[in-house]
């Protein structure tokens, strides 16, 4: 298993991929290092920026998030919030339990989930069956 929670053969196919710097008209340059200064968690984030981008109208920008809520990114941003704090909360137990092996496991686990790279590309084609998705998504950066 990689640093990232995937076996070496999955993460060996992320690691084809060169990172990409992103031009937008809102941000200049968005690269693997200062990806991290970009805020998040928020859906109207993702609005914001699409209606400076794209000079979306009031409907539009209506519309824009009855699709991100359609397609969960509104449940993923909060679940991803929901997420971090039971990290807090086991990294509390495994203070109370050192020894427990599976407490320690799992801290493990979602560390490696939270400390992922922010830049994380996915393929344009959406496949059916969701392995082929992840042949094409490229994680690049440190991890954090």
């Amino acid at each position: 298993m990689t640093k990232h929670g995937f076996s070496n053969c999955e993460f060996s196919n992320f690691l084809e991929f060169s990172p990409l710097a992103l031009k937008t008209s809102s941000n200049p340059m968005i690269t693997e290092k200062t990806i991290w200064n970009s805020q998040q968690n928020h859906p109207e984030l993702v609005v914001m920026d699409c209606i400076k981008e794209f000079k979306l109208s009031k409907e539009q920008a209506n519309r824009l998030r009855f699709i991100l809520l359609n397609r969960g990114v509104n449940k993923w941003l909060f679940a991803r919030y929901l997420f971090i704090r039971l990290k807090h909360k086991v990294k509390k137990m495994k203070k109370e339990n050192p020894k427990d092996k599976n407490i320690a496991y799992i801290q493990e686990k979602m560390q490696n989930i939270a400390r992922m790279p922010r830049w994380v590309e996915w393929g344009t084609y959406v496949h059916k069956k969701m392995k082929n998705n992840i042949k094409e998504i490229s994680i690049q950066g440190k991890h954090c």
